[in-house]
Order: structure tokens, then sequence, then C-alpha cells
């Protein structure tokens, strides 16, 4: 928990403004006095993950498949999205089946096999990607090799 002097210095408060939230507005005083505690756990998550991803995820997915997705622009609102890509997945070929079934069915076969973890790793990079390129306006595809290198067959 941060202390009093710490978090006026933080967050830029005065110690009255403080002392009144604690009382007004006391979600807002716990979530300030914890803050630290949560960036931890974030970053210690984030940091399981990324080993996680580096030395179990199998590499099941070709570069154009990765493409594929990512231009789809798959929104994942919850974590119930997360566990249910492959059927978020296939709202979205509906119109790709006639023409292309056996690439686009192939896909959803790998995605259903994530485990989810793997889902949450895939969707959570789909997302940081998305936003990072929409930033910089660009469609740079070397981006997809970056961020789904883990995925991706050699």
């Amino acid at each position: 928990m941060l202390k009093t002097g710490k978090i006026t210095e933080k967050y830029e408060i005065t110690r009255y403004t403080l002392n009144n939230w604690k009382t007004t507005k006391p979600n807002l005083y716990n979530l300030i006095k914890t803050s630290d505690e949560a960036y931890e756990k974030y970053r210690d998550f984030s940091i399981i993950l990324e080993e996680y991803a580096k030395n179990t995820i199998n590499k099941i997915f070709t570069f154009d498949e990765i493409k594929f997705i990512y231009e789809k622009n798959l929104v994942f609102d919850t974590v119930y999205d997360i566990i249910e890509i492959s059927t978020i997945y296939t709202t979205s070929i509906i119109k790709d089946i006639k023409t292309n079934s056996k690439f686009v069915l192939g896909i959803y076969k790998k995605l259903e096999s994530l485990n989810l973890i793997e889902k949450y790793i895939f969707c959570d990079r789909l997302v940081k990607l998305q936003e990072k390129l929409e930033k910089k306006q660009e469609k740079d595809t070397d981006w997809l090799r970056v961020y789904f290198k883990e995925f991706l067959e050699e």
C-alpha cells in the first residue's frame, strides 16, 4: 500500500483531497492506495505469460493464416470472447467459406486447438498489434512476425 505522502507526490493531489476521497469516494481511494500492488501483480502475470509463450506454445500457424486472422479485425470485449475465439472467428469467415473453405476451416481447427492460456496470449497480441498499428496508421506486416513469433511455423 502506498503511503499518503507518496500518493500526493505521485498523483499531484493534496492531502485534503485524498482524505476527502477516503470518505466520499472510498473505491477510488482504495484503488489509489493499492495501485502499486496491482501493477506488480500485472507485471508478474505478464512475465509468466511471456515465459509460457517462449517455452510452451506449439508453432502451428503459417504467416498467411496469422495475417488472415489479423485482417478480420476480431473484437474481444470480455474474457468470454477470448474463450470463444473460434466462434468469433467463424462469424467473420462466412463469406470466405465458399471460396476458400480448406484454408479458413484449417485456421478454425488451429484456433480451436489452443488452450485457454494460448488463446489469451493470441488475443492479447491481436489487440495490442491493432492498437499499435492504428496509432502509426500503417499496415506493416513485419509486426505480425514480431508479435506472433511463438505461434508461427518456421
